[in-house]
């Protein structure tokens, strides 16, 4: 992976049809995840340049999107104008999600952007609330033996400090979730994981981890 997780998505690369998780790893033509799109209401978590709300509703989806950086939310305009999809965009933290009414929507989707987020348990805590119930979050991530092949001789499994990244005019974080982190997450606010894909699959380390979990009542004590 020669360029920083959370930057990935933000080029102006074009997905050709093809919803994915990442570079160089299955795409959702062979997990398939999200299952039937047309009609359903999806929030997109992070939308890099528009590669994802664009596939989504070329795919029958009523699609909602949400990203932090002013000039993804810029791109992503141009590239659903280009596509003459209709999309709803909104330039917020991944968190913020005050404006989604409840048990409104039936997936959510993040294609390699909660690594940006430092604490993933508020995004589910909201996630929560807006997904219908047995609606599932699906979601890709750098997987946290990544750093091992890219950090060199003191490289450490899910780095606990955030890692810094300049892309271009764009500066971010990429903060490391280790597997049992994001389990624990998951069941704090309510979820039930149900697929961990670690892509790809033939080589020594895998690069990104794909997982789908979905709402099943209240949030916990803990949540």
């Amino acid at each position: 992976m020669s360029q920083p997780p959370a930057a990935w998505g933000a080029s102006t690369e074009d997905w050709n049809g093809v919803l994915r998780y990442g570079p160089v790893v299955a795409d959702e033509t062979t997990l398939r995840l999200c299952g039937p799109l047309a009609g359903k209401k999806v929030l997109v978590l992070g939308c890099g340049a528009g590669q994802a709300p664009v596939e989504l509703a070329r795919a029958g989806a009523r699609v909602v999107g949400v990203e932090p950086s002013p000039t993804r939310v810029e791109a992503a305009r141009s590239r659903c104008t280009a596509a003459e999809v209709a999309v709803e965009l909104h330039r917020l933290d991944l968190a913020e999600l005050a404006f989604v009414r409840a048990d409104t929507i039936d997936l959510a989707f993040s294609a390699m952007q909660l690594c940006g987020v430092a604490d993933p348990t508020r995004v589910f805590r909201q996630l929560h609330r807006v997904l219908r119930p047995d609606a599932a979050l699906v979601c890709s991530l750098p997987h946290p033996a990544l750093a091992l092949t890219t950090d060199g001789p003191k490289a450490r499994y899910a780095p606990t400090t955030p890692r810094p990244w300049t892309s271009g005019s764009e500066r971010g974080e990429d903060h490391g979730h280790t597997l049992g982190a994001l389990v624990t997450a998951f069941v704090r606010t309510g979820f039930r994981l149900d697929t961990l894909h670690e892509l790809p699959t033939d080589t020594a380390v895998p690069t990104v981890v794909v997982l789908r979990a979905r709402k099943i009542g209240a949030l916990t004590v803990n949540g």
